[in-house]
C-alpha cells in the first residue's frame, strides 16, 4: 500500500468503527493492493518489450522444473564434452506466504507473474531460467564463474526486492534470498541446487 494509506490504515485502527465497516475497510485495502500490483505487472511487462531489438516479439521463456532440469542437464553436458563453466543461482522468496494468508492467492501470483517478467529482463539470452517452486526460482548462468555468480546473484535480489517492495508498500519487508554454486566436472543440477540452497544468502536491506 502506498504511504498516505498506511497512514490512513493506522488512523483507523483505532476508530469506533463496526465489525461490517471493519470488514468492508479490509476488503477495499486488498483490492486497492490488488490493484496496485496489476499495475506494476503491467509496467513491467512493457519495459521488457521496450528492452526487445526491433522486429524481436520474443520473450525470456520461464520454464518448469522438468523443463528446467532438461535444458540445464543439456548445457551441463556441453560444458563437461567442450570445456566450459556454468554457475546456477537460487532465488527463494520467503514472505510469500504471509502476503498469502493476508492478502489472499490472487495477489501473490499476480506478484510472481510481475518477477517472472522482471528476471526475463535482467538475464541474457543465454541464460535458462526456470520456477522451481511456488516460491523458488533457477537461473543457470553459462560461461559464469563462482565470483560472478554471486555477485549476479546479489544484483538480482535486490533488484527483486525493489519491485516486490514497490507492490507491498512499506509495511511489508521483502525476505529475499540467494545462493549460487558453479559446477565441476561430471556434476548434475540436482547437486549444484542442493549446494547454492544449503549457502543461502540473505539480502539485507534497511
Amino acid at each position: 500500500m502506498s504511504a498516505p494509506l498506511d497512514l490512513l490504515t493506522d488512523f483507523l485502527a483505532d476508530a469506533p468503527l463496526t465489525d461490517a465497516q471493519r470488514t468492508i475497510w479490509r476488503d477495499l485495502c486488498a483490492e486497492l493492493v490488488l490493484s496496485r500490483v496489476r499495475i506494476q505487472e503491467l509496467e513491467t511487462r512493457l519495459k521488457t518489450l521496450e528492452r526487445q531489438p526491433e522486429g524481436d516479439s520474443t520473450s525470456h521463456q520461464l520454464l518448469n522444473r522438468p523443463e528446467f532440469n532438461r535444458e540445464v542437464a543439456r548445457m551441463l553436458a556441453f560444458d563437461e564434452r567442450y570445456g566450459g563453466i556454468s554457475s546456477v543461482l537460487y532465488i527463494n522468496i520467503e514472505s510469500l506466504e504471509t502476503i498469502r494468508v493476508r492478502h489472499g492467492a490472487t495477489l501473490v501470483d499476480s506478484a510472481l507473474r510481475c518477477l517472472g517478467d522482471t528476471l526475463a529482463g535482467l538475464i541474457r539470452r543465454s541464460d535458462i531460467l526456470g520456477r522451481l517452486a511456488p516460491d523458488e526460482f533457477g537461473i543457470l548462468l553459462p560461461r559464469c564463474d563462482n565470483t560472478s555468480a554471486w555477485k549476479k546473484g546479489e544484483h538480482i535480489a535486490s533488484i527483486l526486492y525493489d519491485t516486490l517492495a514497490t507492490l507491498w508498500g512499506p509495511n511489508l519487508k521483502p525476505q529475499i534470498s540467494y545462493g549460487a554454486y558453479t559446477f565441476q566436472e561430471k556434476e548434475d543440477l540436482a547437486q549444484g541446487l542442493k549446494q547454492a540452497a544449503a549457502d543461502l544468502t540473505k539480502l539485507e536491506r534497511r
